[in-house]
């Protein structure tokens, strides 16, 4: 019996399993400098549906998704979603401005190391990944969907509106967790 075909499917799904991501799981921190020197992070927005997009300012792709966003963050905004930005580009603090300038995002949008990025969306150094990369994050803080700019839920420029839409309102559509305040205390 040939035992190479069986040892070639074997790597294969090891191969595969080593850069998928763990879907859902908690949602890490992570910072975005924002061009005014604060700071925007997912767990700002905790009881909210979280889009959470790294990007490259020169990508066509990732500049068609930032725009698409746009739409979403105001459609769906009011019913609970917000939308965070980070671009990658290598020393991208100077070049943040003029790409917020010209593509008028209504959503926090700044830079974040590439490092950062792929460690959040736990994606291997060592495969190539495609831009944008794209986390929805549900209210309690729980990564329930990634993608990246190579997957056909993003690939398909026609289609992602309606994808980003349809993802998002189901999380919209899930009971919010109830608000708490700092000085509350649970009483047993």
């Amino acid at each position: 019996m040939n035992k190479i075909p069986l040892v070639l499917s074997l790597l294969a799904c090891l191969a595969i399993s080593a850069v998928a991501a763990d879907v859902p799981r908690p949602a890490p921190e992570i910072s975005i400098a924002l061009p005014d020197g604060k700071q925007a992070k997912a767990s700002d927005y905790k009881g909210k549906v979280v889009i959470a997009t790294f990007f490259l300012t020169t990508c066509p792709h990732c500049q068609k998704v930032i725009q698409t966003l746009n739409g979403v963050q105001r459609d769906l905004g009011p019913k609970g979603l917000q939308v965070i930005a980070g671009a990658m580009n290598a020393a991208e603090s100077a070049g943040v401005p003029q790409f917020i300038q010209r593509f008028q995002p209504i959503y926090p949008l700044g830079a974040v190391d590439q490092l950062s990025a792929t460690t959040y969306m736990q994606l291997s150094p060592m495969v190539r990944s495609f831009v944008p990369y794209m986390l929805i994050i549900d209210r309690k803080g729980v990564i329930r969907a990634q993608y990246t700019g190579g997957d056909p839920f993003l690939q398909d420029e026609s289609a992602q509106d309606r994808n980003i839409r349809e993802e998002v309102s189901k999380l919209l559509d899930e009971k919010a967790p109830p608000k708490t305040h700092a000085f509350a205390r649970r009483i047993k």
